[in-house]
Formats: C-alpha cells, sequence, structure tokens
C-alpha cells in the first residue's frame, strides 16, 4: 500500500512510509470508488421535453437508453446466491408474469414494460401505488415514514384544508409551514408542492388557492406511459411535512433502494443518464458480499461514479449514503419481502437530524440505469478503481426471469392480512361507483391499524432504531453545520501545466486519486487532459494556535484512532493548514514535526466500530496488541489528528515502538 503524505512543512513534501495501523488493514474495501474513462460510445443523449410543457404539466415520458453492446455476464459465484435468493422467495400472485416472460428472453426495460402492462386489476400492486393505503400498510409493518398530515380522496375535504391552513398561521413559527402536497395517483412529482413560509407568503397561498390546487390535480389521470395499476387509482391528495436534508441541493437527499427476491441489489442516487446535465453524479452503492457466493446483513456497499471535480456536498451525500445503506436496505427487503414482489424499489430520504431516515415511496418497475463495475477495473493502492461501468441490466432481467421458475407462491390475502388488511381487492364494484356523486370515491379495499404488540409480521426493533436515531449521538456522518447550496456546486480547475503529463508526476495516494507534480499535491489523473477536474492545496497561514492531538468523535467509515496518553504529550511543530481540506493518514516523515518524547507506546485506543460506540476509549495498551486491531471499515483517511473543532490543522503522530 501506498503511503499518503504529511502536510508540508517548510515547502517540503517528503515521501513517508506506510503507517503500522494502516499496514494492518490492506484488504479492507477503502471507501467511495471513482470510475474514470467510461466509454462515450454507450451514452445515449438526453431527451427534452417540449417548449410548450411547463414543469408541474409536463407529462412523464419513459426513456429508454439507447442499446448498448452486452456486457459480460456475472461469474456463476456471483449469480449464485441470487438463484438461492429466488429459491427461497414466496411470491405474491398478483406479481406472477412469469408465463409472459418465459416466451423469450427480454431486456430489463421490456420485462418492466411487461410488469407494468399485466399490473391492471391486481390489488397489491394497486395498494403500493396508492400513496394512503400504502403509508397505513408500511405502519403496521413499522417502516419509519413521513407522517400523513391530511388525506384526502376524489373531493377535497374543504373543512380540513382550512383547519390545517389555520393551524399554520396560528402558529407563528415559520417552520410549520415546510410541507409538501402531492397527489396520490400521479407521479414523477406532477402536481406536488414543495412549500415554505417564503414561497407561501411570495406566492400568495391561503387555504381557497391551496383547495383550488388539488382540485385541478385530483381531476387529472396517470400518463400512458404509467402502469395500468397506477392509472386505475382513485385519485388523491396527501399533506406531509417537508424533509430537510442537510445537503444543499434543493431537494431531499433520496436513495433507491432496488431488490430482487427479496434482497437489495444496489441502490441508486438518480441524477439522470450521463448525457443529462449533471447525469455524472448518478452514484450507484453496489452489493459486495463479505463471503463470496453468499449474501448477508455483513455485505459492504461499493459506490460507484463518474463524477469528477470538488464538491463538497457530493461527497458529504455519499458518506452519509454509505452510512444509511445498511438499514435502508434491511427495511427494503423486508418490505419486498412482506408483501412477496420479486422485484420493487422502495425509496429513502437520508440527511435530516429531525427525522432520521425515512421511507419516502414505493415503485414496482424502474426506468433508472443499473451499472457495476467490470471486473477488469484496475484496483488502485488507495481503494479506488479505474475502469469502465457496465450495464447489469441484463443480469437483472436474466434474474428476475429464472426466479419465476424456482420461487413459491402464494395468494394475495396471504400477504395482505398480515399487513391490516381486510380484502386483497382495490377496485370498488361497479355498483357502488355511482355514489361518488353523493360522497367522495374511496378504494373497496380497507386497511386498520394494527397494535405493535398485535402485528404478525414487522420491521424489528432495532432496525427502526437504525433509521430514525441514526443521528443520534455521537458517531455519525452528518455534518455539524448544513452544507450550502455554494458547496454543492462542482468545482473545474484550472488546465494543468504546459507539457502534461510530466516526468515527475506521481501517485501518492488519497481520494480523490492524489499526485505529486513538482512538489505540487494534486487530484489529477495522470492520464487526464487539460479539461479534467482537480482540487489542489497550497499551505497557508494557520489561523489558530495547534493544540496537542485528542481523540474526537470519527464518521462511521472510519476504523480507528490512536492518540498519545495525557501526560505524555509531544510538543507540536506549526503545521500549515490547508485551503482545501484533506484529511491526511498518519506517516513517517523524512524531517521529524515531533520533538522527542518519552512515549514509547500508544496509550489510548478510541474505537468507532459502530456509530453507539464511536467515542468509547479501552485500557492503554501496547504497540504490538494496537497493531492486530481489526476494525470492520478503513476509508482513504484513517486516522485524524489535531484540532479538528477549530481547523483543518493536522498533525502526524510519532511511529509505534514495541
Amino acid at each position: 500500500m501506498q503511503a499518503r503524505p504529511a502536510p508540508m512543512v517548510g515547502g517540503s513534501l517528503p515521501y513517508m512510509q506506510p503507517s503500522p495501523v494502516i499496514s494492518a488493514r490492506r484488504s479492507v474495501s477503502m471507501g467511495p470508488v471513482r470510475i474514470m474513462q467510461s466509454p462515450q460510445s454507450q451514452v445515449p443523449a438526453p431527451v427534452a421535453l417540449s417548449p410548450q410543457l411547463q414543469p408541474a404539466q409536463a407529462q412523464p415520458v419513459l426513456q429508454h437508453p439507447a442499446p448498448q453492446p452486452a456486457p459480460p455476464p456475472l461469474s456463476p459465484e456471483e449469480y449464485a446466491p441470487w438463484r438461492e435468493a429466488a429459491r427461497a422467495f414466496v411470491m405474491n400472485s398478483d406479481f406472477d408474469v412469469g408465463p409472459i416472460l418465459a416466451e423469450k428472453k427480454r431486456t430489463i426495460f421490456e420485462v418492466m414494460e411487461v410488469m407494468k402492462a399485466q399490473s391492471g386489476g391486481k390489488g397489491t400492486i394497486q395498494a403500493l401505488g396508492d400513496k394512503i393505503i400504502l403509508s397505513k400498510l408500511l405502519e403496521n409493518l413499522g417502516v419509519p415514514q413521513m407522517p400523513l398530515m391530511l388525506s384526502t380522496y376524489t373531493k377535497v375535504n374543504k373543512a380540513e384544508v382550512e383547519k390545517l391552513v389555520a393551524k399554520m398561521e396560528k402558529s407563528g413559527d415559520p417552520d410549520s409551514y415546510d410541507i409538501v402536497i402531492k397527489p396520490t395517483h400521479l407521479s414523477s412529482a406532477v402536481g406536488a408542492l414543495v412549500m415554505s413560509k417564503t414561497r407561501w407568503d411570495k406566492e400568495g397561498y391561503n387555504s381557497s388557492k391551496l383547495i383550488k390546487h388539488m382540485e385541478q390535480y385530483l381531476a387529472k389521470k396517470a400518463a400512458d406511459c404509467e402502469s395500468e395499476a397506477l392509472k386505475s387509482l382513485v385519485p388523491g391528495f396527501i399533506v406531509q411535512p417537508r424533509y430537510r436534508s442537510v445537503v444543499g441541493f434543493g431537494f431531499p437527499l433520496e436513495m433507491r433502494i432496488v431488490t430482487i427476491w427479496g434482497k437489495a441489489r444496489m441502490g441508486v442516487w438518480w441524477w439522470g443518464r450521463h448525457g443529462d446535465p449533471k447525469g455524472r453524479r448518478t452514484t450507484w452503492l453496489v452489493r459486495r458480499p463479505r463471503i463470496p457466493g453468499k449474501l448477508s446483513s455483513d455485505d459492504e456497499w461499493e459506490a460507484l461514479h463518474e463524477h469528477a471535480g470538488g464538491n463538497r456536498g457530493f461527497e458529504v451525500a455519499l458518506a452519509l449514503f454509505r452510512e444509511a445503506m445498511p438499514a435502508m436496505s434491511q427495511a427494503a427487503e423486508a418490505i419486498a419481502t412482506a408483501v412477496g414482489a420479486p422485484f420493487l424499489r422502495v425509496d429513502f430520504f437520508v440527511g435530516s437530524s429531525k427525522w432520521g431516515v425515512r421511507m419516502n415511496e414505493v415503485a414496482y418497475g424502474s426506468g433508472v440505469d443499473y451499472k457495476r463495475r467490470s471486473s477488469a477495473s484496475t484496483c488502485q493502492p488507495n481503494g479506488s478503481f479505474t475502469g469502465a461501468l457496465i450495464d447489469d441490466g441484463p443480469a437483472i432481467a436474466e434474474m428476475i426471469q429464472e426466479g419465476f421458475t424456482l420461487c413459491q407462491r402464494k395468494p394475495p390475502a396471504h400477504f395482505l392480512r398480515m399487513l391490516g388488511a381486510k380484502n386483497a381487492v382495490y377496485e370498488a364494484p361497479a355498483s357502488l361507483q355511482h355514489l361518488s356523486a353523493t360522497k367522495p370515491l374511496e378504494p373497496h379495499m380497507r386497511v386498520e391499524a394494527v397494535p405493535p404488540e398485535k402485528r404478525v409480521r414487522t420491521l424489528p426493533e432495532d432496525a427502526v432504531q437504525d433509521m430514525i436515531g441514526i443521528y443520534e449521538g455521537p458517531g455519525n456522518e452528518l455534518p455539524l453545520q448544513p452544507v450550502t447550496a455554494a458547496s454543492c456546486e462542482t468545482q473545474a480547475a484550472p488546465d494543468p501545466p504546459a507539457g502534461w503529463p510530466l516526468h515527475s508526476v506521481r501517485n501518492v495516494g488519497g481520494y480523490p486519486q492524489r499526485f505529486v507534480i513538482d512538489g505540487t499535491v494534486s487530484n489529477i489523473p495522470v492520464a487526464a487532459g487539460p479539461t479534467a477536474y482537480r482540487t489542489t492545496y497550497t499551505p497557508v497561514t494557520p489561523s489558530v494556535v495547534p493544540q496537542a492531538p485528542v481523540a474526537r468523535r470519527l464518521p462511521t467509515s472510519l476504523s480507528f484512532v490512536a492518540v498519545p496518553t495525557p501526560g505524555a504529550q509531544p510538543t507540536m511543530a506549526v503545521q500549515p493548514t490547508l485551503a482545501h481540506p484533506t484529511m491526511l493518514s498518519p506517516v513517517r516523515p523524512a524531517s521529524p514535526v515531533f520533538s522527542p518524547s518519552p512515549m514509547t507506546t500508544v496509550g489510548t485506543v478510541a474505537a468507532a466500530l459502530s456509530p453507539k460506540r464511536a467515542n468509547q476509549v479501552v485500557p492503554p495498551v501496547s504497540s504490538a496488541q494496537a497493531s492486530q486491531w481489526q476494525p470492520t471499515r478503513m476509508p482513504p483517511t484513517t486516522v485524524r489528528y489535531g484540532n479538528l473543532q477549530n481547523s483543518p490543522t493536522f498533525v502526524t503522530p510519532p511511529p509505534l515502538r514495541a
């Protein structure tokens, strides 16, 4: 493993030896993966909406990517656990399209089209699309979600809307206006209002205007490209609290978890396809089994993306997604298993200290791209990869098609009754539909609240706490201060120096990949062209006086930190701060940073093995014992030193000695 550089002292940047702590974890997945130089020939062009269509009126159009060369198939070892998942899965017969898919081999988008076309009249699929019924079903399953402040079918309950608005105006709290009003029978945010106090006042909203908006979209129908189930839903509206993420992208951080035969295969942070304006930000968190050929709750999640450049919001979002991925995948698997869906997408919000992680919605089918990295990718010493992203759609389509020949089957009532549904039929009988002229027409399906102690199927309590309490206490990835919108824009670097690449370029590790170019550290890959993104740092005068190393709260992605014992503190040399903070690992400097000290062992080891144990301190151990620690994970930045509370000053510790 290559060492990372120490902060520059006196204008020089010596090459260092690996830290003993780092050397003990050579085999650990090192964090987010950057895929460079993806094949441009496989990129579809974006499809633009007609200029006559306003955003709120635009109907969603299903966009299939351009045909691509067939990717290499999964190895038998990679495919085996998904075959076993299908064999153990009990499927709801409402989702059974096996006989149709058996006619021929289909692409993933052809599979989705069949699923949508065959969804009409299927009560379970209709219930998943109806946001009011879905909320009741998942409440009985114990899944944390955004609560319903108001819900209505067919007609607006004007008295309830006026009561809600009066409560907002009477409270005097600007946050009470943070609500979302959205239809239950439409998709792609058509008819949705994301409200705030500023927008409420600026656009002159009141109860009358809100009622008018709801009535307008209650009269609309789902787009023709939507599934038969969605087009058959009873029109409705809901009002929920607004979820605000700490990262200022202007909308909540949302991860789409894709489950196949009851097991999460990947999560997708969707920004669009490669040709879209910000499509390079799209990130896939792909499951990497810890035990080859077997899925388990301890599997790792590998982040794949093509985003480059300096963007603090993007990096913070990745850390939040990775931290929440185990909890989100467990909840998504519980939902898919509870309803018996062979393929299901479950969307989650992350990044709010108030709400924790919350389920947003469920989709039967999905039009996003699915990617995995090529097996030919080259692994760098810092844990990143250089290679191409390949289409995972064919593999998913094969898993779904073959799974129908392996899974077990049970009727819809078997699944729905365990979630509080009194029947498995969604649509009201024709004999009752004439009553809609006198009272609101509602779905025939009735869902009653089930007390927690009487629930037949429920999400485990520890999984619930992992979602709603993920940001409570120390040791989590939530930043102490919100990331502003300005920090969420990718910054391109100036052109590289003349004569690029230079012979003096040497890789010194880090994430993103960092190189030394004639004494200057940058993130430009050796093969990058003059338009490459990069982030550089230059020494500046410290704004605070350096303090002795102290153990501080660590993100869960860090393995552990070693700090000197009190009473044996070394004298610290003044270190330059970094204009663009870059965390460095402890390495042995050529010119010592610490003056001689009597410390010969690591006196305290603060383990950060989970958010709940981030600040635990164990008794002093010897350096030999410390070198044998086996933490669970280790990203590029393994150990942090220095005064992290007030400045990005980093101090190199002395080497461990026996």
